[in-house]
């Protein structure tokens, strides 16, 4: 590691002190630089490369020195930037033209592209070089906090982990996954993708603008750029960086010494005897998260090519990850390889490609954040030397006195991976037909081999962690999928009036084959019998993930058929309207169509006569929209039919198997489509020569007949309960909000971005109106509740009121009668409200006591630049959403052998007034003060500094003599800081619907740190 740092810091150090060995004699460069409106003052004139410039006066003159060779660079905020080559003249004069790439940048919708001016659907637009700053290895992690409406939730920072992206918040208790479409090709899947090549990012909020693509966009669409080759010489772009995590925040959990003495007090509030004589023979003890945590390295490699020509345009590039993550026994390396080529076969026929392959491996470390806070700290890591004698290397370890596991041994024993080879591209021709007319005819492929490994050696440790016979397992999944699409489109301007139309159709299959074998019995643990093929046991009926596994095959397709129109007025008015129909093969005959309409308007107020004299204003639009998308992604692509199953059983004295058949599925003649629908309103604002850019989104959605499960009687089949069918609604409504300003005060430029963002989302309808519980918790049972009126996977349980202080307390929790509400219950026992006033104290009484959706989430970030020195700053962060502490019914309590929180010992109840908040810690706790309730409810609100990156551009006067376009060398850092009231170690988590906002051990994000070098040859 530390070589890597100074070899690193000796090309950083080498680029500082490069002599200038080819300084020439400088030259004085004099002129004036004009706009529309007089001199220009303020303006900035620098060569380009370097810190070397100067601002224009109060009447625009500048002076500068210049050599042979420099490039003039003028610039000025709201005007365009100029370039101009030193050829030895002495006075150079400018006129600047106004800068209107603000409004006049083009943004790629569904099947095309429109200038952002004449948007009227609710679109958030990022250009890749706001997002290089980060380094990190997902494009999901790149975009939080970056765009309004675009929730990014943490999976937590396991290597090769996946965040969530929520567009707008959940649309349906299913699938909310956004729809991709990287450079063309509709995806699901996008971990295969470098962040360095991205070119921009375009998400499509609304149904207005996302309805064009159907089914596929009920949760929203994220439109990927890549990097392109542009007309001109070849460019070769180096990067690369290494960097090292750590762990942001440390658990605060007792040592040895307030372990022995939190478990005596436990007894001796019981009755019982002390457990430990002599808490001070321990001493510390073990810390079992310096144990199990690292410092992992990270790297991070790009190297890409491109070359244009009027005619032929190719870029190809190579880039390689790998991180070790912080905690020992996981990692994730991956290689990645893209070409994009363009041929202009014809003057009016163009054919090109985009294909990526991937090839990543992800090592599955156990996750053992829970257990290295919830096991006892007086056990040490191995056995004493005498008693490993005898026993193979996975059986030295020290069993515990709890059911946590030994988590060093866990990491020593795992050898579970997962190799992922992917093969994502298209090949496509257009076709300029005739004027304004143009075909395209685009071939999308998606292949992924998923493979899976794990390796069990036979242990002992103890009786109950142990593993008699080794045993093996291999899993296969593999994807293919296949999109050809066809579409027309023609464009006419005729005098103040602009048309623009589009028609197409789709065609798409879907192939998912699943195979999976295990066996018992390898000779021996050596990793050379590590196959199913070494196996000398019997192969075994298994589960995988809880559900029985045989080889299966799922196919399914879609048609579709869908349409466009623009129109613009003067620029003034703007209408669009689309329409979409899909035929997929999931649903019934009778029912496998759904037609996805939208339409939308703008009126760009600022183009009216009576806006002429308001100079300062650059765009004042109004917006609004309203359609309707599809969504056929749930768990069973066969739910429109029923199927029978081969089953076995056991009748009669004497046991005889039969064999019979049974319905294992219940299909559904009448399942249809989910449909989202919403309304969307919208403001853009832009003034002061585009320094100031205001957007404003107001939003109503509406999902109708969400495909839920639904009981059906026992008689229908054998073992099959279930039948998916159309019944629930959900309903949201939020806005979003987004504000950014840029200027410059000489050569020190700046901007600052702010974006907010609220979505609330309510169930309106569930099966029969019944509850749908998830996430169950040993201790505390099911852990989230769905259910109608309130947002899906909210908290709910028992409500909390302080603490008996006393038995005057206790025995005036009494209902009308004087009964005893918690006839169990001693002073120091929490107490429990009655919430039904029914004088019982039971599951009727349980309430909402936590919702995991925030109020709002957002991001501030800001640039500046001085002389070649760049500074970025980003913060994300999350309000009002609360998360569930699933680990203090263990950590909090204090009894259970299990660990506890540092100071607990001084803030569990030791008398009257002592808290309000912490129960007394006992052994025996017949009052049930640990069952679930808002104990377990905290803040999940956040404010974290989420990078940080300072660069240095070196001045071109000193890469030109070694033919260097461009060099930068940066220092970044991610999750500096996060500043929240939460008690967990991240408050950031994901998770689906119905189960989210959950710390179950949660895989904290690290801190990481990174220098690296940026090169353009």
């Amino acid at each position: 590691m530390k070589r890597i740092y100074y070899t690193v810091l000796l090309l950083i150090v080498s680029f500082i002190f490069f002599a200038d060995i080819m300084a020439q004699e400088k030259q004085t460069l004099t002129g004036q630089v004009i706009t529309e409106e007089g001199p220009a003052l303020g303006a900035n004139v620098t060569i380009r490369g370097t810190a070397i410039g100067t601002i224009t006066d109060v009447n625009g003159n500048y002076s500068l020195q210049v050599e042979a060779g420099d490039t003039i660079v003028i610039s000025y905020i709201g005007y365009r930037s100029e370039e101009v080559p030193y050829t030895n003249q002495e006075i150079y004069n400018l006129t600047l033209i106004p800068d209107v790439t603000e409004l006049e940048q083009v943004v790629v919708v569904g099947y095309g592209e429109v200038k952002k001016k004449d948007l009227t659907g609710a679109i958030s637009v990022i250009r890749g070089d706001k997002l290089e700053t980060r380094e990190a290895a997902s494009v999901q992690e790149v975009l939080q906090g970056q765009l309004a409406g675009v929730q990014v939730m943490s999976r937590g920072g396991q290597p090769g982990a996946e965040a969530t992206i929520l567009v707008r918040g959940i649309s349906t208790i299913n699938d909310n996954n956004p729809l991709y479409i990287v450079d063309g090709s509709p995806l699901e899947d996008i971990e295969f993708l470098n962040p360095k090549d991205i070119e921009s990012v375009q998400v499509l909020k609304d149904a207005s603008a996302s309805a064009i693509y159907g089914s596929k966009a009920s949760n929203g669409v994220i439109i990927i750029e890549t990097k392109r080759a542009k007309t001109g010489a070849v460019i070769i772009n180096f990067d690369a960086s290494v960097g090292q995590e750590s762990v942001s925040r440390k658990p605060e959990v007792a040592d040895a010494h307030e372990y022995t003495r939190i478990a005596n007090l436990a007894a001796e509030n019981s009755g019982q005897a002390p457990i430990y004589p002599d808490p001070d023979i321990f001493g510390a003890g073990t810390d079992w998260w310096d144990e199990v945590m690292q410092n992992g390295l990270v790297q991070n490699y790009n190297l890409s090519l491109s070359k244009g020509t009027e005619d032929f345009k190719v870029t190809t590039g190579v880039n390689y990850f790998n991180q070790e993550g912080i905690l020992e026994g996981g990692g994730y390396e991956r290689y990645n390889f893209k070409l994009n080529t363009e041929f202009q076969l014809t003057p009016k026929i163009k054919i090109g490609e985009n294909i990526t392959i991937a090839r990543s491996t992800t090592t599955n470390g156990p996750n053992v954040v829970w257990d290295a806070q919830l096991i006892e700290p007086i056990t040490s890591v191995y056995r004493p030397e005498y008693e490993q004698e005898g026993l193979n290397e996975y059986s030295i370890y020290s069993p515990t006195t709890t059911d946590v596991g030994n988590p060093v041994a866990q990491i020593a024993r795992n050898f579970y991976t997962t190799d992922y080879f992917r093969v994502v591209g298209n090949a496509y021709l257009e076709w300029d037909i005739a004027a304004g007319l143009k075909f395209k005819s685009q071939y999308n492929i998606y292949l992924s081999n998923w493979e899976q490994n794990w390796f069990g050696p036979d242990y002992f440790i103890e009786q109950t962690d142990k593993r008699d016979v080794n045993s093996v397992s291999r899993a296969h999944n593999n994807r293919i999928n296949n999109i050809w699409e066809n579409y027309l489109t023609y464009h006419k301007d005729l005098g103040k009036h602009s048309i623009t139309a589009l028609a197409g159709m789709s065609m798409e299959s879907r192939l998912h084959k699943t195979l999976y074998g295990e066996g018992e019995d390898t000779p021996n643990n050596s990793s050379s019998l590590r196959f199913l093929s070494a196996t000398t046991g019997s192969w075994q009926s298994v589960t995988w993930n809880g559900s029985s596994v045989q080889p299966s095959n799922e196919e399914s397709t879609l048609l579709s058929y869908f349409g466009r129109l623009n129109y613009s007025f003067s620029g003034r008015y703007i209408l669009a309207a689309s329409l979409r129909a899909d035929g997929s093969s999931k649903f019934p005959e009778n029912n496998r169509w759904g037609i996805f309409p939208a339409v939308s308007g703008a009126w760009v107020i600022s183009e009216e006569s009576f806006m002429e004299s308001q100079d300062w204003l650059n765009q004042l639009k109004i917006r609004a929209g309203w359609g309707q998308v599809g969504n056929q992604f749930f768990e069973d692509v066969n739910a429109r039919y029923s199927r029978m199953g081969i089953y076995y059983t056991t009748m009669g004295a004497n046991q005889d198997v039969v064999i019979g058949a049974a319905p294992s599925s219940i299909g559904n003649s009448l399942l249809k489509w989910e449909t989202v629908e919403d309304i969307n309103l919208g403001l853009d604002f832009s003034a002061l020569n585009n320094k100031l850019v205001y957007s404003l989104d107001l939003y109503q959605r509406k999902s109708k007949d969400m495909i839920l499960w639904t009981s059906v009687p026992g008689y229908m089949g054998f073992g099959y309960t279930q039948q998916l069918t159309n019944i629930g609604e959900l309903a949201a409504k939020g806005y979003e909000m987004m504000f950014k300003y840029r200027d410059a005060v000489g050569e020190f430029r700046y901007e600052l971005g702010f974006n907010l963002s609220s979505a609330k989302t309510r169930i309106e309808k569930l099966v029969h109106g019944e509850s749908v519980t998830d996430g169950n918790h040993q201790r505390l049972d099911m852990l989230t509740t769905t259910m109608e009126g309130e947002t899906a996977g909210t908290f709910y349980g028992y409500v909390t009121d302080g603490i008996f202080q006393n038995l005057t307390e206790i025995n005036s929790h009494s209902d009308e009668q004087g009964n005893l509400l918690q006839a169990q219950a001693e002073p120091g026992d929490f107490r429990f409200l009655d919430i039904n006033n029914d004088g019982i104290l039971n599951d009727n009484d349980k309430r909402v006591i936590g919702n995991p959706e925030p109020d709002f989430t957002y991001g501030i970030n800001g640039y500046m630049s001085y002389k070649g020195i760049d500074l970025s700053l980003l913060f994300t962060g999350s309000y009002g959403n609360d998360v569930l502490n699933a680990i203090k019914p263990y950590s909090a309590t204090g009894e259970g052998y299990y660990n506890s929180e540092k100071g607990l010992l001084e803030r569990g109840w030791n008398g009257e007034n002592s808290t309000n908040t912490q129960p007394v810690i006992k052994a025996v706790d017949q009052n049930q003060n640990f069952r679930y309730s808002d104990y377990y409810i905290e803040d999940g609100s956040y404010i974290r500094l989420k990078n940080v990156q300072l660069a240095y551009n070196f001045p071109e006067r000193i890469l030109a003599p070694i033919k260097i376009k461009k060099a930068k060398i940066y220092i970044s850092a991610e999750n500096v800081y996060t500043f929240t009231p939460f008690s967990g170690l991240d408050p950031d988590m994901g998770g689906r619907p119905t189960v989210r906002g959950i710390d179950w051990g949660h895989y904290p994000l690290p801190k990481r740190f990174t220098i690296g070098l940026k090169l353009t040859l």
